[in-house]
């Protein structure tokens, strides 16, 4: 890239924090990923495979699934954030001493809603199309990031 495109990247993540939104996004997909070999693994254990009948989206395992997979790849995405994302804004928290558990708590709860979202989209392709659950909670992620990422920046980070 030629330093002109370089500056207009700048200049769009210090207006829109653009930069911030995709290394979001990308600790999002890294905790999704970790949701997803949860999902796709249990869905094996529990059913011998990813293709389920339409059926089983009112299953108690498979939301039970859902669910665990959901708190695990959403502590890794936190996790994956505090590092990467927000190092700045966590490094001036610390100063005040803020807890990383009071932040992974308050995390934890905005992605309530999105995974919410993610799951209820998963269910209802399920039961509509028959669309395997593995896929449903790709494009149930997708819907969800917007509403995950406002929240989450200005609830857990305050930025």
């Amino acid at each position: 890239m030629d330093e002109r495109t370089l500056q207009k990247i700048r200049e769009l993540d210090r207006r829109y924090g653009v930069l911030r939104a995709v290394q979001f996004g990308i600790a999002g997909i890294v905790g999704f990923l970790v949701a997803e070999a949860i999902i796709v693994g249990g869905m094996f254990i529990a059913y011998g495979n990813t293709s389920v009948p339409s059926s089983f989206s009112t299953s108690p395992t498979l939301l039970g699934l859902d669910v665990l997979a959901f708190l695990v790849g959403v502590t890794v995405g936190f996790a994956v954030n505090e590092r990467t994302t927000v190092r700045k804004i966590v490094a001036a928290e610390s100063k005040r001493k803020r807890n990383v558990l009071v932040r992974l708590a308050k995390y934890q709860g905005v992605y309530v809603v999105g995974n919410a979202i993610t799951i209820g989209t998963q269910l209802l392709l399920l039961a509509s199309f028959a669309l395997s659950p593995a896929i449903g909670i790709i494009i149930g992620a997708v819907i969800a990031y917007p509403v995950s990422y406002v929240i989450s920046m200005r609830v857990v980070w305050k930025s």
